[in-house]
């Protein structure tokens, strides 16, 4: 009897322990957190990240992988390529708008008259186009100029043919043509350097066996006008567009009289081209376009070397771009 009771009181005594156990464990009640804690609890970032494997023993984003081991995150950051190292392109073309309608107010005016020397001026009103680059068009001959802030330019163009043709566009969406009839061009023959690049170039004329700096020496520079030209005396060198445009269409015309000159001899035509860093040593394009008295137009795209670049800042005075011209006295 005294042993079932001593078993009995063993019994209960492991009972009663357990019971403590497991109150002193579990029981114990979740201690209050008062408004004031609760924002500066919860607002606190995580400082572990838990992360799982896959077969293969790759961690896997989101899913728990052990939660008895907390992965640090910030020795687990991946350093992301930034875009534009990938991508390059940081400046991609302008693209100019598509109009589904017409707008209202945005028409573009466009008209030519006749000056002496059988040069066109013309006058271009486009209230949309404020400040914005265009280019005229002409026989082959293309020019680049600027509307002001009120979006009107003039530009005063050579003559190439009697019956002259010219257009003008903007971001290359053709807006407005004219034409007009311009007989004084029969009078005349004209030489055009056209180019497109920003390198200096210059069409120089040497009339009558001139040499360079001597009065026969006909350029851009040079002070002879349109107006000694009509009365027969040398021919003037004009330039054309803009050198800071979009594309820097350019280009120079020379004007002599036909069968005006007071004096024999012929005109040696030269392609001045100021040797730069950029374009020694290499090869530079242009374009050649040449008029008799209006009645046969020839066009020539040439390609010229250019000198080594011991020579950058002189000016290499390329021959043999155009064809020879003969002036005839009176």
């Amino acid at each position: 009897m005294s042993r079932f009771k001593t078993i009995k009181t063993i019994a209960s005594t492991l009972t009663i322990a357990i019971t403590l156990g497991f109150v002193v464990q579990y029981g114990e009640s979740t201690p209050l957190i008062s408004d004031e804690d609760t924002t500066s609890t919860y607002n606190k970032a995580p400082r572990s990240l838990m992360l799982s494997t896959n077969a293969h023993g790759q961690p896997v984003f989101g899913v728990p992988n052990v939660v008895t081991t907390p992965i640090d995150h910030a020795a687990n950051l991946q350093h992301v390529v930034a875009v534009d190292v990938v991508y390059t392109e940081l400046d991609p073309p302008k693209f100019g708008p598509i109009l589904a309608t017409p707008v209202t107010g945005c028409g573009t005016t466009f008209f030519a008259r006749r000056e002496p020397a059988a040069i066109v001026a013309l006058s271009l009103v486009a209230p949309c186009n404020e400040g914005q680059s265009f280019v005229v068009s002409h026989s082959g001959m293309q020019i680049a100029a600027r509307t002001d802030r009120n979006g009107r330019a003039i530009v005063k163009v050579p003559a190439l043919v009697t019956d002259a043709h010219f257009e003008v566009r903007f971001d290359n969406i053709l807006k407005a043509t004219t034409s007009i009839f311009v007989p004084e061009l029969r009078r005349y023959d004209r030489a055009v350097l056209q180019w497109m690049t920003d390198d200096n170039m210059r069409l120089h004329a040497l009339e009558s066996g001139a040499q360079i700096g001597e009065p026969g020496h006909v350029w851009s520079a040079s002070l002879h006008s349109a107006q000694d030209t009509r009365e027969g005396r040398n021919g003037f060198v004009v330039y054309l567009g803009d050198s800071e445009a979009d594309i820097p269409y350019q280009a120079e015309v020379y004007t002599f009289p036909e069968g005006q000159m007071n004096r024999d001899g012929g005109v040696d035509l030269r392609m001045g081209v100021t040797v730069t860093a950029h374009n020694c040593a290499r090869e530079v394009d242009a374009m050649t376009i040449q008029t008799n008295a209006g009645q046969t137009l020839i066009e020539t795209e040439i390609t010229a070397q250019m000198p080594p670049c011991d020579q950058v800042g002189q000016v290499a005075m390329l021959r043999n771009k155009f064809s020879d011209l003969t002036i005839v006295s009176n």
